[in-house]
């Protein structure tokens, strides 16, 4: 195993509050600008620099050719980049003058620079788990095998569908195998292809949201209804993608932010003579699926089971709702009731509160910082220590230690009193 080890040798000047000159590193940021959902990447970066040091920053920005246009490539010279995939000569060249170098996509991972890259598995086990909850029997997966993020997505989405007893549909393109010109009807024709060939209704999970927006785009041409027969969704939370999809796409959110804040401190270290292996990995975990209206549907015949299900959905979040409860909304008996919500949707109404009561446990620990003990209070636990029992029980760790997973400690940042400043060039 290789480490990075930076050389000092900065340009820029920063007073610092000694009164000594110190060199401000110049970094270079390059993030596909194509894609939203990486925007929020450059403010974790910048978060990182306002509580920690300052950095006079370089980057890609279209203005219209108002301002002396940026160029990130093999001979780019300065203290440190950021960057979302390089070629090899990139690599080969910032390597011989030892700049200092953080990864962002799965693509390049041990390949001679430090990455930071979200939970591409945990990815596909959120919108499993997802779609899962749609009382669906049929479930597929469409990816590019070239693709190492894919591949990482599409293994763990199929595994989590197999776990629950049904079976994953993989379907594969790799658009890089045709050529430029016409690309986009051949991905047409086979999409049309595969979509007529699959059981309905069915869930897809699309590698990102440019395919899921095109599936959902071929679905209004060819009168399959979406999420009536086939429920879409996608990952990064791409907003452009997802709106402009017709019903809007729900999506696994990239983690954007903490990416950017992760891959700064990890640069920081590099620049300041930290040893770091070139094969460090990390991977930032993700907070949340954003849910519209591709997904929203409830693949169940049954009504009173259909019921059911969207009363728990409406009221187990904030109040520990019995089966007894729910069953005798119905005009079934218990047992027969238990029965009939099995054969729709593969699980017990018990499960179903769990789910539903665990998941938003975790929306609330991922997302906000309330006390434990208040998280219980609005949810109607008994005490605390009663919601931690069962958030152990469900997921085999403390309420604490799963949301040191999402949260940043409070170490993580310097005091306020340290402010940088990032100028952009």
């Amino acid at each position: 195993m290789t480490d990075f080890h930076h050389r000092n040798g900065h340009t820029g000047v920063d007073k610092s509050n000694t009164g000594v000159d110190k060199k401000m590193p110049v970094v270079g940021i390059r993030v596909p600008s194509w894609a939203s959902f990486t925007r929020p990447i450059f403010k974790g970066i910048v978060d990182f620099i306002r509580n920690n040091e300052q950095w006079q920053i370089q980057t890609l920005v279209d203005s219209t050719n108002e301002m002396a246009p940026v160029v990130i490539d093999e001979n780019w010279n300065g203290d440190g980049l950021i960057l979302f995939r390089y070629s090899p000569e990139e690599a080969e060249n910032f390597k011989r003058r030892n700049i200092p170098l953080v990864n962002l996509s799965a693509e390049s991972t041990g390949k001679g620079y430090p990455s930071v890259i979200p939970d591409n598995p945990e990815i596909g086990r959120q919108a499993a788990q997802h779609l899962l909850t749609l009382g669906l029997r049929h479930f597929s997966y469409w990816g590019d095998p070239s693709r190492t993020y894919s591949r990482q997505r599409g293994t763990a989405f199929e595994q989590e569908i197999l776990n629950a007893g049904f079976e994953c549909i993989n379907v594969q393109f790799e658009p890089d195998q045709f050529p430029w010109e016409g690309r986009w009807l051949k991905m047409h024709e086979q999409i049309v292809d595969e979509l007529n060939r699959l059981p309905k209704p069915i869930g897809i999970f699309a590698k990102d949201d440019m395919l899921g927006s095109n599936i959902i785009r071929i679905c209004n041409e060819l009168g399959i209804l979406v999420p009536e027969e086939i429920a879409v969704m996608g990952t990064n939370a791409d907003e452009v993608f997802c709106q402009i999809s017709t019903p809007p796409l729900s999506s696994v959110a990239y983690p954007g932010e903490r990416v950017g804040f992760e891959a700064a401190r990890l640069l920081s270290s590099m620049m300041n003579g930290k040893s770091v292996a070139v094969d460090h990995l990390e991977t930032i975990s993700i907070r949340e699926i954003v849910a519209r209206e591709s997904t929203n549907t409830l693949a169940v015949n049954n009504p009173v089971v259909t019921r059911a299900v969207q009363y728990i959905r409406s009221v187990a979040p904030m109040y520990p709702i019995h089966v007894s409860e729910v069953a005798a909304r119905s005009q079934l008996s218990l047992s027969g009731f238990n029965k009939h919500f099995v054969q729709q949707m593969g699980h017990t109404p018990k499960e179903e509160i769990k789910r539903v009561r665990l998941a938003k446990v975790q929306v609330m620990l991922k997302n906000t910082r309330q006390k434990i003990s208040q998280i219980a209070r609005d949810m109607k636990f008994e005490s605390p220590e009663e919601l931690s029992r069962f958030f152990k029980r469900e997921t085999g760790v403390a309420p604490k230690d799963y949301r040191s997973k999402f949260q940043p400690t409070s170490d993580s940042k310097s005091s306020s009193d340290t402010l940088g400043q990032a100028h952009v060039r």
